[in-house]
């Protein structure tokens, strides 16, 4: 603590132990106060005591003093500091400002006001009352009386506002501000190019709407928020089953069949901005679903953000394609049925109707495109030759029924046991054929011996035990398929010269008559 603010204080509290100690210390001194010959007298020290006591009062008057002073001083730099910012702000603003305060005297103003009204700084500076300002601006722009009366009652009011006039072929904004504590604060914004923004806004927005209105496409343009409807062009009406304002009056959720259609297109603006030729089901008024192809864009509409759709009515075009689908669903029904039939009649055509197996036709065809093949790549072919033996005995004893019913149970047994690429057929009557591509003569040899016994070892109904003499022979290479048939025939022969339910084979050299 400084000793200025102990000034007071400490005199204060001393004083008292001062006075007391005056008497004993100096009892028979000249400053005795019993009345000794030396003694004080009273009135001297209680003048000392008033004269002490006025000292330490105005010491503290002075210190008070100081800190006001300084304080005071603080709030002026403040104040001024504050001015300076105030003033600051004011020169950089766009506008033209002025301060009026509670006796309504202007008070501050900026270069820009200035430049706007050509009035004289010095007048400025001298915080003319605001209605002299008033009344120069109506002198020297020729305004009547009656505008500078209502622009002071306007002053005066307590409430914020905003006005426009026109001011040497520009346009112009004021703003009217009251200040707290009385006094208001107006502003002048230069606003001709907002104007002219706004007028050509205008007629572009008139220009569209004429546009949209003679499209030959249903537009409607709704409030991007809440789907409301603010334009619909004749076309979309139609479309609706509405007349232009019943329309307007209704939101886009209204005519969407499904709800994820409304939302994929509401994502795709979000995401891209836009949305082409998105395939949607929509609704008319009265309920009638349509097919739609929707084109929408994210814009402006009457200074609101607005989505601005495209619809093209599909639905006979949905219709045609739905009827062309079904056209060609009952072509391809009735494609499959041929091709089925074709391939009946094919099977028919090649196949044995008695045993299930190839008929003669099928297997030459066969045997032709497997002679090529082994000859052109130089693998080994055979066939194997084989009839039932005692056959005619056994039609004359039991019936050609049973007869028929053995040459199946011959295909039965012998079809489910050969490889994939082998092709057995009936050659006729009683003899069958095997051709076997990829198969040379030993290999023939084992499967004509495994086909044997399949016959010999099972009694077949009715006839009973029955066995098969199979011929077996390799193409050469060169031969004909008639000339290979013809070598396994002989070898076929041969097997029932040696007494039948037996494989025989031809060799490479043989000939047919040799």
């Amino acid at each position: 603590m400084s000793p200025r603010r102990r000034l007071l204080p400490l005199g204060i509290a001393t004083l008292p132990a001062w006075l007391g100690s005056v008497a004993p210390a100096h009892a028979n001194g000249p400053l005795s106060l019993d009345g000794g010959a030396n003694a004080l007298p009273a009135t001297t020290a209680f003048l000392l005591f008033g004269a002490v006591l006025g000292l330490l009062v105005l010491g503290a008057v002075v210190v008070a003093l100081i800190r006001s002073n300084r304080r005071l001083a603080q709030t002026l730099a403040e104040r001024r500091r504050d001015e300076a910012i105030m003033r600051s702000t004011m020169e950089n603003m766009a506008e033209a400002v002025i301060m009026v305060d509670a006796r309504l005297r202007l008070t501050s103003f900026n270069q820009r006001f200035i430049d706007f009204t050509g009035f004289d700084p010095e007048f400025l500076s001298s915080q003319p009352p605001y209605e002299e300002v008033l009344r120069r601006w109506a002198r020297e722009n020729q305004l009547p009386d009656t505008l500078l009366q209502r622009a002071m009652l306007r002053a005066r009011t307590r409430e914020p506002f905003r006005h426009t006039f026109e001011h040497r072929g520009r346009d112009y904004e004021g703003k009217h501000v009251p200040l707290p504590g009385g006094g208001f604060v107006r502003t002048i914004s230069d606003v001709t190019e907002q104007h002219r923004a706004e007028e050509v806004l205008r007629d572009s927005e008139a220009r569209l709407r004429q546009l949209l209105t003679l499209a030959p496409t249903a537009i409607v343009v709704s409030d991007a928020r809440d789907g409301r409807v603010l334009f619909a062009n004749p076309k979309a009406a139609d479309t609706a089953g509405l007349d232009v304002a019943a329309l307007c009056s209704r939101t886009v959720v209204d005519f969407y069949v499904h709800d994820e259609d409304r939302i994929r297109i509401q994502q795709l603006l979000n995401q891209h901005g836009a949305v082409n030729d998105l395939e949607v089901r929509l609704q008319r008024a009265n309920g009638q679903p349509i097919w739609a192809l929707v084109s929408a864009m994210l814009g402006e509409f009457g200074g609101r953000a607005a989505v601005i759709a495209a619809i093209n009515d599909i639905t006979a075009r949905k219709q045609m394609e739905q009827a062309l689908e079904r056209a060609r669903q009952e072509l391809e029904a009735a494609n499959q049925q041929m091709r089925r039939a074709n391939a009946e009649l094919a099977l028919a055509a090649s196949t044995d109707r008695l045993t299930g197996l190839a008929n003669r036709r099928r297997l030459e065809e066969a045997a032709e495109a497997e002679l090529s093949r082994a000859r052109r790549h130089r693998h080994p072919l055979s066939v194997v030759l084989f009839d039932v033996d005692w056959f005619k005995s056994v039609n004359d004893r039991y019936g050609h029924e049973v007869g028929d019913a053995v040459l199946r149970e011959v295909a039965s047994r012998l079809g489910g046991q050969l490889r994939a690429s082998d092709l057995l057929a009936r050659w006729g009557g009683e003899e069958f054929l095997l051709l076997a591509p990829a198969t040379a003569l030993a290999e023939a040899l084992v499967v004509a011996e495994k086909m044997r016994r399949l016959i010999a070892v099972t009694p077949f109904p009715v006839a009973g035990a029955l066995s098969a003499s199979f011929g077996v022979a390799q193409y050469n290479g060169s031969e004909t398929f008639s000339a290979l048939v013809a070598r396994a025939d002989r070898a076929l022969y041969r097997a029932k010269d040696g007494g039948r339910n037996r494989v025989e084979w031809a060799g490479e050299d043989e000939r047919v008559g040799g």
